[in-house]
């Protein structure tokens, strides 16, 4: 059950408005309309309030997560053929896909939903097959989604691309889940489907969602076929706006960072599953926030990551630049802003959210305070326990567009629902035959000529 009834959380022990601001203490903080409508020391007399919970003193409430990139059906396929490169793994990746139904894309989308929700995430944007599946299943949990159809391989790109923007237009006006232009990158993808797919992005008002160098090989094989690198590429295809979200990006030059900024153009970065796969290279977040480009974050998905935890992603993306920068550049607070209003904004979410203030969504989580391993917790050092301390955090409650959608009972229900839905997958990869070993064959929906 998602309750939709005004919520209002008293004493709330510590509120982290935004990233980089001043934690308040003591906080009062009530949603209505699906927005909040107060923050403060009590609330107003008179405010309609129809859930009342006592955060408590030891709590922290802060803005929601949200995951920028992942495909969240391939829980079915968490653990599946970890040990490879991304190409290999592809392969072996699409040989499942290929027998993948959507009962089992359904029953992967609620299980990753259920770990986002579990972990203080409130959205997510997909790129996978199946987009009714996980829709249904964003909305049954009451999380925000952005989906669509994913296009790739040997397709008519303009009929898939139609396809994609009629899918589009049936979501608008859906309060939780809106579509997105899926165009899988520019070596998997009909080099028109990128042309045609950024103009309906942009003519529907969605995001442009693709991968761009993720790997040396894709950054080699664009240089080799085109004269130019994928971000250039996507560039002289028309295909650079700020409606373009940009995944991975650890092969991207300086001069394309440039066109990245011109354009207003977002960049996701997922670091675990970066590593996870061996495609190297370096993300520039620190370059790319300084100059003004918005940065989100994504755990990409959970057969290549193999968590959907966002507070371990933040404190793997602040490691993984401070290790490689041999300084201390990136803060906590830059990795809070991408997880919270960069993520937000590469999804094109209401404005504001990923903030915690009057008029914001109604987005929010409160995290009970009182474990060891956020412990001593003070104003001051707030963001460092978020990021450096915080993977095992999982909250207590949830509001999502002013609703409540996770309290303790429902935390319980959640669980049982998860078991079920893994007995179902294991049952699924036992009759594939799981852990294939072999060379498989691509699938239909793929692309064989892989980079």
């Amino acid at each position: 059950m998602v309750y939709d009834e005004p919520v209002l959380l008293r004493n709330c022990g510590l509120l982290l408005p935004g990233a980089g601001r001043k934690p308040l203490e003591h906080v009062s903080i009530v949603t209505e309309g699906g927005r909040i409508s107060y923050v403060g020391d009590s609330p107003p007399p008179g405010s309609r309030t129809g859930w009342v919970i006592e955060c408590g003193k030891h709590s922290i409430a802060m803005p929601c997560m949200y995951n920028a990139h992942t495909h969240a059906a391939m829980s079915v396929l968490r653990g599946y053929y970890g040990d490879a490169e991304l190409h290999e793994w592809l392969r072996h990746m699409w040989w499942v896909e290929h027998r993948l139904g959507a009962r089992e894309a359904f029953l992967g989308s609620v299980l990753s939903g259920i770990e986002m929700l579990l972990s203080g995430v409130c959205g997510f944007m997909d790129m996978y097959f199946f987009p009714d599946e996980a829709a249904e299943a964003a909305r049954r949990l009451g999380l925000r989604a952005r989906v669509g159809p994913v296009i790739m391989g040997d397709v008519d790109p303009y009929r898939a691309v139609e396809e994609a923007a009629r899918y589009a237009r049936r979501l608008s006006g859906d309060p939780l889940v809106g579509g997105v232009i899926n165009v899988h990158s520019i070596y998997a993808s009909p080099l028109d489907a990128i042309r045609e797919g950024h103009r309906a992005a942009v003519e529907l008002g969605v995001p442009f969602h693709i991968h761009v160098s993720e790997t040396r090989r894709e950054v080699y094989e664009a240089k080799k076929r085109y004269g130019v690198f994928p971000v250039e590429l996507l560039d002289k295809l028309g295909a650079l706006s700020n409606h373009s979200v940009l995944v991975h990006a650890g092969w991207i030059a300086s001069w394309e960072l440039d066109l990245v900024r011109e354009k207003g153009a977002s960049l996701v970065h997922c670091p675990a599953s970066n590593m996870k796969l061996a495609t190297a290279g370096h993300f520039p977040l620190y370059e790319a926030m300084e100059s003004g480009i918005n940065v989100a974050l994504g755990t990409d998905g959970p057969a290549s990551n193999d968590s959907l935890n966002m507070f371990s992603e933040m404190k793997i993306a602040l490691l993984l630049q401070r290790h490689s920068y041999w300084d201390t550049r990136v803060r906590a607070s830059h990795v809070l802003r991408a997880a919270t209003r960069g993520s937000a904004k590469a999804m094109m979410l209401p404005r504001g959210a990923g903030t915690v203030e009057p008029g914001s969504p109604g987005d929010l989580v409160v995290i009970d305070a009182r474990s060891p391993n956020v412990l001593p917790l003070r104003p001051d050092n707030l963001e460092q326990v978020l990021v450096y301390s915080c993977e095992k955090c999982s909250p207590s409650h949830v509001v999502i567009s002013g609703r409540l959608v996770l309290d303790p009972e429902r935390r319980q229900e959640l669980l049982e629902e998860a078991l079920r839905a893994a007995e179902e997958l294991n049952r699924f990869i036992e009759r594939i035959g799981g852990g294939e070993t072999g060379e498989p064959p691509c699938s239909p929906r793929a692309a064989c000529r892989e980079a």
